[in-house]
């Protein structure tokens, strides 16, 4: 047995001691006790807690009347937070830090989860705190099952939808056989060089009915030819059959798509860099999310046979659920507003994913 699942199995035998039984099986209550709170004015302890997804340091707040070990305990190989700080502030009063990595250097907002684990052996006491970063993610798509052409973007090698193979066709992310939508190597691009612009849209999600609030959020970079001549990089974002934006509470929204630097040392590797959006929808009162709530995605015109070229690269598209009453981050609030994604999409910091 590991030392990690060790410890783990020694904390759950410490848990079926938070209460007693008599001789007659009626439960006693112990008068040692170990309580979390999220924050130092709340009245109620909490097992569940979330944490920012850009990290540092979170504070929260134990009562206990016993002496206590706090620890920190995840599956990855290198965790992602720690216990920094145990301060006592009074009377079983204690002040505890919690540093907490990125949850990615990209926009990458899928929950991860650890445990915050409060131990008093002596007692045969202790405590677990459930602690997520990030959202639940139950639309989700990297387009790594697109594998037509190259990675390269420099590459006009992609392969127009129509010839897409049978199971690419049915993942619902292109709604007409002419759509001028190209699969390149782990990507897609929308438009082509004639000036037809063009459309994806996420797959259904009938649960959204149930939610409230979401965040959608994907990458994009307008296209630039080797010569660097740029495209236009007009973006436009629709809400499809129910809820809407909360910046505005309309159905669509106009973007304007970031261009990379090809003249970066570090180009095409770096190609995606700082090209991150996040936008947040809500069900509304009078235009409620429904079973066929969809997200699309349209770069220039689709009607248009000529023009000016509007061609964009989109990738890493997620739609992510917030639940309020589960503590869920407001990703949305944290970013300023719907646009270019101010979190994730900007840090630089260590983290591991």
């Amino acid at each position: 047995m590991t030392k990690r699942k060790a410890v783990g199995v020694l904390l759950a035998l410490s848990l079926l001691c938070l209460c007693s039984c008599n001789k007659g099986g009626e439960e006693v209550f112990r008068k040692e006790y170990i309580d979390f709170y999220k924050n130092a004015d709340d009245e109620e302890p909490s097992t569940v807690v979330s944490v920012p997804v850009i990290g540092g340091t979170s504070t929260f707040t134990v009562r206990s009347n016993v002496e206590f070990e706090a620890l920190w305990q995840d599956d990855q190989s290198k965790p992602w937070a720690s216990v920094s700080r145990v301060e006592k502030k009074g009377d079983d009063l204690y002040e505890i830090s919690l540093d907490v990595l990125p949850r990615a250097t990209y926009g990458y907002y899928t929950r991860r989860t650890g445990t915050l684990m409060f131990t008093c052996p002596s007692q045969q006491l202790g405590a677990f705190v459930t602690v997520h970063q990030g959202l639940i993610a139950p639309v989700a798509s990297d387009f790594s099952w697109s594998k037509y052409g190259t990675s390269d973007p420099r590459k006009l090698d992609g392969t127009v939808y129509s010839q897409w193979i049978k199971n690419d066709k049915t993942r619902g992310w292109v709604l007409t056989e002419d759509a001028a939508v190209y699969g390149k190597n782990g990507y897609l691009m929308l438009g082509d060089a004639t000036g037809r612009g063009a459309s994806i849209y996420s797959p259904y999600y009938e649960g959204i009915r149930n939610d409230s609030l979401a965040v959608v959020s994907f990458r994009a970079v307008a296209f630039t030819d080797v010569e660097g001549v740029r495209d236009a990089n007009k973006l436009t974002v629709e809400i499809i059959d129910g809820g809407v934006f909360r910046d505005n509470g309309q159905t669509k929204m106009e973007l304007e798509a970031p261009y990379a630097d090809i003249t970066s040392e570090k180009y095409p590797a770096d190609f995606w860099k700082h090209t991150e959006f996040l936008l947040g929808i809500i069900s509304s009162d009078r235009n409620p999310f429904t079973g066929d709530t969809r997200i699309c995605i349209t770069a220039g015109d689709p009607s248009a046979t000529s023009g000016q070229p509007n061609r964009i690269y989109i990738d890493n598209f997620y739609i992510r659920r917030i639940v309020e009453k589960n503590g869920d981050e407001d990703l949305w609030i944290a970013n300023g507003g719907s646009g270019k994604d101010n979190l994730l999409g900007a840090v630089t910091a260590e983290s591991n994913d």
